[in-house]
Formats: structure tokens, sequence, C-alpha cells
């Protein structure tokens, strides 16, 4: 297409709402691939379009720390951003603009067109932080270039970049989404791992990171690790190459309990809190399971630390609930209207947190094990659920007292209790107590 029809699409797909161009590309990609290209590319700045470009052999594992697990924030965004600033400006300007080619080149297949340029930036990048090695001065303006405080993150991209051919040799072939791992797709891992390994021995281990980002069940990549290291359990695995897929996992453990870390106000901070912890089940149970992991091993020693900060973690959430929900679970100490106890009503804060506590205590029981947790969390549902119903008797009591403000009062409490019973999974109940609390004040 002429520079003139780019401006015309380009233009068009700018007043589409919302992302509309994204879908459009998205829905095109598998019936039209070219025009998936030209599409993504006429509606993304030309410039991001040749960053993307050149660093593509890093998306899977380009994902921002902020929101993601750490086994896919390898290469975050806002260091690739600040790499591609320094390769235009001053590293390798010359390998920039063949990806502004490149990248404006859509109707050709851009896989492997910028590997040579991506093996020379790799190096250079490799070469000036070994240069500032020694120099303190030199290495903290270069990481305040970058916008890093250390240089692991650097290293790492440049590694992938200057393996990416081997990478991508590996790769090929191999589902974009893979649920389980068969021995047949064990045995096939293994000879790829070790294909890569021979062409670059970064290759090897690396690949193993692609390959976790593309399962639903990450901890799954363990399934490989008897077949490659010959071994089932985590003693010899810990000191070979792949002991970083380990680390990683448990890095995305630790990111997960960080998630459940504070106790919920809002409903939404309830669910976050429940996916994190049944994210950090799932991987540390998974983890138990795929792989013989042994109590004095390294992992199996970072396993048994993160439970207990879990537990720990838990307690308090369990002490806070206990807090929320003693006032509002107080039995009323007098059957007149005027000497009623005063707790906070549905719509206030403090009840809005006592019902997220409990919509997270129930999302998370069959979690809460995992957490080491398990019978004090039950123990904690059942004592609310019971003073719950308690507190439901006495109100009904005082519906039977024929005083229209008292009755008014209690039916506004009951109706608050059913709410909390509800939370905590009694919805059943909670109906069963309005219906007789409508009975007792029309008796």
């Amino acid at each position: 297409m002429t520079p003139a029809k780019l401006e015309k699409l380009r233009a068009m797909l700018a007043a589409f709402p919302g992302d509309a161009s994204n879908r459009l590309a998205e829905t095109a990609r598998h019936a039209d691939p070219a025009l998936a290209r030209l599409i993504e590319y006429c509606s993304t700045d030309p410039e991001v379009s040749a960053r993307k470009r050149f660093f593509a052999p890093l998306a899977p594992l380009s994902h921002d720390p902020e929101t993601t697990r750490p086994s896919l924030a390898y290469a975050p965004p806002a260091i690739l951003e600040a790499l591609w600033h320094w390769i235009d400006e001053t590293l390798d300007p010359e390998a920039a603009e063949q990806s502004r080619t490149v990248a404006a080149d859509v109707f050709k297949d851009e896989a492997g067109r910028l590997d040579e340029a991506r093996v020379r930036v790799a190096g250079r990048i490799l070469d000036a932080v070994a240069a500032v090695k020694d120099e303190p001065r030199e290495a903290k303006r270069l990481k305040a270039r970058l916008g890093v405080r250390d240089f692991d993150s650097v290293r790492d991209i440049a590694v992938i970049l200057r393996a990416a051919p081997a990478l991508r040799t590996a790769l090929e072939g191999l589902p974009e989404q893979i649920g389980e791992i068969s021995d047949t797709l064990s045995a096939d891992l293994r000879d790829r791992y070790e294909t890569a390994a021979e062409a670059d021995p970064d290759a090897g281990a690396w690949f193993l990171y692609f390959v976790m980002a593309r399962l639903t069940r990450p901890w799954r990549i363990l399934r490989a690790f008897e077949r490659i290291g010959k071994r089932g359990d985590d003693f010899l695995l810990s000191r070979t190459d792949m002991s970083g897929i380990g680390e990683a996992l448990l890095l995305d453990a630790g990111h997960f309990l960080a998630g459940f870390a504070q106790s919920p106000k809002t409903e939404a901070e309830a669910d976050a809190a429940t996916q994190a912890l049944s994210n950090f089940a799932a991987i540390t149970v998974g983890m138990t399971r795929e792989i013989g992991i042994r109590k004095d091993g390294p992992w199996g020693q970072k396993l048994v630390e993160l439970r207990n900060r879990a537990s720990s973690q838990m307690e308090r959430h369990h002490e806070r609930t206990r807090k929320a929900f003693e006032p509002l679970i107080a039995a009323p100490k007098s059957e007149r209207a005027a000497r009623m106890t005063q707790v906070p009503q549905p719509g206030s804060e403090a009840f809005t947190e006592a019902q997220s506590l409990a919509r997270f205590l129930l999302a998370t029981k069959d979690d809460a094990a995992r957490a080491a947790a398990g019978g004090a969390h039950q123990q904690l549902l059942t004592g609310l659920q019971g003073r719950l119903e308690e507190l439901g008797g006495h109100l009904l009591n005082q519906l039977r007292v024929k005083d229209e403000d008292l009755q008014d009062k209690a039916q506004t409490r009951l109706e608050a209790v059913a709410l909390l019973m509800t939370s905590l999974g009694e919805g059943k109940a909670a109906a069963v107590l309005l219906r007789r609390g409508a009975a007792a004040k029309a008796a």
C-alpha cells in the first residue's frame, strides 16, 4: 500500500470506538494474518510498532510486574522502552532504523529478519554492562538511564535477544496454550531443551521459561524435570540450570502470597484476595505433587517458609473478621427501642468490610488448609454462623413485642443479619429468617 493509503486506513481505525481496531486485528489473525498485521500496524504508533517488533522474541515474558506474576515479567515494558531509546540514540541506531523498516513492511513475515541486529545489540548491551562493573559512577548513570536498580533484567533481556534464533526453533510447533504435559510431550520437551542448549547454552534454560509461560498450570513444567535432570526430586535439580524454574515458581507463590496480605474491605478486594490465595495454593500444592520436594531441600525449605507466612496472614484475617463482626452480632440488651444496641447499618464502611471479610472467608474455606489454617478457618465460619442464628432468634422475639418503634428497628437489624448470613453462605437460612420475621411482626 502507498503511504497515502496507509494514512487513510490509520485515520479510519483511529475513529473506531474503544479497542475495536484491536478486536478486528485479533479476529483477522487466523483467517488473514497479513490483514491482521496491517491493522495492527496502522492502529499503533509507528515507533511503538518498531520497538515491539524488535523485542518480539521477549513478548511472552514482557508483562508488567505490577499486574502479573514474576515468571511472566522478566522483560518489563518500562525497561524495554528505556532500552529502545538507548539503542536508537547511541547504542545501535542502525538496528533501530532497521526495525522501523521491517515494521513498515507489514505484508512480509518478520520472524528472524531482525535476528542479526538483535544479536549485535545484545552483545553491545552485555559489553556496556560489563564495562561499568567496576565504575560506580558510570554504573549509577546507566541504571538511572534505564530506570533499574540493578542490571539483572537488562542482562536477561540481552541474553534472550542473543538466543532468539535457537529459542524460535525450539518453540516451533508447540501449542500456544498447554494444559497437560503427557509422557510424549515431556520427552519432546527434553529433546527440544537439549537441542536449544546445544545451539546456545542460555537458550536451554530460557526455553523452559517460555514453555512455562504457555502452561495453564505453570508448575506442570516440573514434569519434564525428571527426564531432563534424570532425578525425581529437588535435591539435584536445584543445583542445575533448571533451578531457576523452581525459583521462578516460588517467586510466583510469593507474589500471590502478597496478594492476600491485607484484609479486604470491599467486595472487589475480597475477590482479588481470594484469587491470590487460590493461586498460591495451586502453585505450592502443585509443586509438591509434580516432583519430590525434600523438606531439607532448598525448595522444600522455602515452601515451608511461604506456608508459615500464609498461616500468619490468615490468622490476622481471622482476628480482623472477629473485630469487624463483634459490633454487628452483639445481642440486643433491651426490649425498649430507645435502648437498643446501635450497630453499623448496611452500606456503611464497617458493614461493607464485614461483608467483604465474610465473602473472603467463605470463598477460601477449601484453600485455607493450604495456608495451614484450615481448622481455625472453619471454626471461625461456624462460630459466626451460630452467633448470627442466635441473634436472629433474639430479633424475632423483639418483633413479637407490640411496640411499633421496636418492631421497625428489629426488622431493620434482622434484614442486616440476613445479609451477613448470606455473605457467610447461609442464604437459605437467611430467607427462612426473613419469612419468620414477617410472620412474627404480623402476628
